[in-house]
């Protein structure tokens, strides 16, 4: 009885253990999951990024989205912190709620962004709020403060909520959010 139950033990065990007596067939594949684009997207800064400031927000479309750009002063890609927000907040240390026009708010934290009263280096003097009525998704950008090395602004969306990308450019560094249309 010993013998008949080690004889069925072994060729459980080697197969358990991925030996050679399990039968041939097709490997299981695994894929990557899908990229989900309305997570929140975070950098981390370059090292020299503590120098940088806020020069100028523009707005631009390509025939699938919407596009946000950011331009700073110095050659460091800052980081940042982007995502979906119920309300804008300022950052500033009334944490007031701040107006933003919009079906759906994306924040948007540059990190490491120079302070003007400590580096010398100018604040944004550009338009509070920018807006172009021939983008179809998003509705308005609002810049919010500058404080403690993050720069704080919102994006108010005309429609539901979007999958979005931000990504960094360089000469001059710029950091772009684009919200697609569908």
């Amino acid at each position: 009885m010993a013998k008949t139950v080690l004889l069925v033990a072994i060729p459980l065990l080697l197969t358990a253990c991925g030996g050679t007596s399990a039968p041939p067939g097709p490997r299981p594949t695994t894929t990557a999951a899908p990229v989900d684009e309305f997570v929140p997207k975070t950098r981390t800064p370059d090292p020299a990024a503590v120098g940088i400031g806020l020069t100028n927000i523009s707005l631009s479309a390509t025939d699938k989205a919407d596009r946000v750009t950011f331009q700073f002063t110095g050659a460091a890609v800052p980081g940042w912190a982007v995502h979906y927000v119920k309300q804008a907040v300022s950052n500033t240390s009334t944490q007031s709620e701040f107006p933003v026009t919009g079906q759906s708010i994306i924040e948007v934290l540059i990190r490491e962004a120079a302070n003007p009263f400590e580096s010398g280096v100018p604040p944004y003097s550009g338009p509070p709020i920018v807006t172009d009525p021939d983008l179809r998704t998003i509705g308005e950008v609002r810049y919010a403060s500058a404080l403690r090395g993050v720069t704080q602004a919102f994006i108010g969306l005309a429609t539901p909520q979007r999958a979005f990308r931000v990504t960094a450019l360089t000469d001059p560094t710029r950091i772009v959010v684009e919200v697609d249309h569908k």
